[in-house]
């Protein structure tokens, strides 16, 4: 418990401010705040991110989400970021029907840390062994009328997608702690757009590390699942910052453009940081950005507060909530020409991306829009990003990259840093066969579930042998011929899950 304590720090209801439970995970540099409805959230006397000491960093964070259907009729989600006002509620969907569960039971937050899971895998065959909260409330597997498999986890030996903790069964990720909610756009009305629901799952995976080049950001996975019966040629994922840095509202925008990442700094005048530059960002991993935006919170009738469907789309496409395009120079409304990005701090002779030097630090809400893609009825994706802080020894706008790259190398070594690939979600068991096999034989998969993220092949200490890939087809692998007979293990990782399966390899 004292490895869980280090990384989360609390789990609290807030109903008289947000009516959405909350909870908290920390590095050794930063704290943040997630809500049950996936968001990053602020309170009436904490902000989203902040330091260890206290500071505020970002007031809070949301991703809005748009497509248009096949009748043409627009259909949105979003978030008030400054009155707290939501389209995204606790809990899953159903598989058909577009029924959300109900909010109040799913009103919470699942922590979780290596710890808990080390602690759960070496003691769960004791016959005194009572497994923890963390481990016994992790919502492994659902079933009808939902998704058998909510949150991923390894389902160890009897591959029956029924999350089982005292058969061996425990919660699968990828950092040194995890805080996870589940949430969905369907359970109440649309108010903040007065738009139609999308009719979207949406899983929130904030992850934290251990690692001292990572103790200044954290990584959030957004796993977004399309539960409608309707596909979306341009669905659109952009996540939204409310940046407070400090105790004033007066920052600075910027976009790291080789970085795709958006970032608002310090006005140095603030005596709060010495006059040191510190900025807070966030930066997309495994997707392109389309453009980066902004709106100011005022009424303004170009660059003001979305009010409409139509202003939020407007903004989720690198226009101005009118529609009027983003200009290059001044504030991007009294600029000329076109721009994608604003105000970057590199330049591009096409005037595309012209770094904007006029700016004045003021109260700004950015955007980072990724590119608009397929969403198919039954299919998963997920958007990938990092909320980072810079704050040592901060004097050069190209410290922002550098530190970019830096987390992205971290990630790397971690395997995080993966192509994404849409996944159907289907429910059937999953084989692998022969079994035994020849080594550098072909093993061949009974049944694809979903597209994979990951194939490796480990010994019975856990150590990994080798990575694998599926052929063209997606349904065999080649062994390799240089490898020892023996007992193996396969692991399968896909969005939803990780599958495990001892493989015997013979001569």
């Amino acid at each position: 418990m004292k490895r869980l304590a280090s990384y989360l720090i609390l789990l609290c209801s807030l109903a008289a401010y947000s009516q959405t439970s909350t909870g908290l995970i920390q590095t050794s540099n930063l704290v943040l705040r997630l809500g049950s409805d996936g968001f990053l959230k602020d309170s009436s006397v904490f902000p989203a991110i902040a330091n260890t000491n206290g500071l505020a960093l970002l007031q809070n964070a949301t991703v809005w989400m748009s497509a248009t259907d096949s009748a043409g009729k627009s259909r949105i989600a979003v978030q008030n970021l400054l009155n707290g006002q939501g389209e995204f509620w606790p809990g899953p969907m159903s598989l058909s029907g577009e029924q959300a569960a109900n909010s109040l039971q799913w009103n919470k937050l699942y922590p979780l840390s290596k710890g808990n899971i080390n602690d759960h895998k070496q003691n769960y065959k004791n016959q005194s062994y009572v497994p923890s909260l963390a481990i016994s409330n992790w919502p492994g597997s659902l079933g009808f009328p939902y998704a058998q498999v909510i949150a991923p986890f390894v389902d160890l030996e009897n591959n029956d997608m029924l999350y089982e903790p005292m058969k061996g069964d425990y919660p699968y990720i990828e950092s040194d702690a995890i805080l996870f909610s589940i949430s969905n756009d369907v359970a109440n009305t649309h108010k903040v757009s007065n738009g139609l629901p999308l009719g979207i799952e949406l899983h929130t995976s904030v992850m934290s590390f251990q690692d001292s080049i990572l103790k200044n950001c954290f990584m959030v996975r957004y796993a977004v699942f399309n539960r409608s019966p309707r596909t979306y040629k341009n669905f659109r994922f952009s996540p939204v910052l409310n940046f407070k840095i400090g105790t004033l509202e007066n920052e600075y925008m910027g976009t790291e453009i080789g970085a795709q990442a958006i970032y608002s700094i310090n006005d140095t005048s603030e005596a709060t940081f010495s006059k040191k530059l510190v900025s807070l960002g966030c930066m997309a991993l495994n997707k392109h950005i389309e453009s980066s935006m902004y709106f100011e919170n005022n009424a303004d009738p170009i660059n003001g507060l979305p009010v409409t469907a139509e202003h939020f789309m407007n903004l989720m496409q690198g226009k101005w909530k009118n529609g009027k395009t983003l200009n290059y120079g001044s504030n991007g409304v009294d600029g000329t020409g076109y721009a994608r990005y604003v105000y970057p701090d590199t330049t591009d002779f096409t005037h595309s991306n012209m770094r904007w030097i006029d700016q004045v630090p003021s109260k700004k809400i950015g955007l980072l829009n990724f590119d608009s893609m397929e969403l198919k009825s039954g299919q998963a994706t997920y958007y990938d990003v990092v909320f980072f802080s810079v704050d040592e020894n901060f004097s050069s706008f190209k410290q922002i990259g550098q530190n970019c790259l830096k987390i992205k190398q971290a990630l790397n070594t971690k395997n995080l840093l993966k192509i994404d690939r849409n996944s159907h979600i289907k429910e059937p068991i999953l084989t692998w066969f022969p079994n035994p096999v020849k080594i550098g034989d072909k093993l061949n998969l009974q049944t694809l579930l979903e597209s994979p993220q990951c194939i490796r092949l480990v010994d019975l200490n856990g150590v990994e042998i080798c990575k694998l890939n599926l052929d063209d087809n997606g349904k065999s692998i080649i062994l390799p011929p240089d490898l020892n007979a023996g007992v193996y293990i396969v692991e399968y990782k896909t969005l939803n899950i990780v599958h495990i399966q001892k493989l015997i390899l013979t001569h």
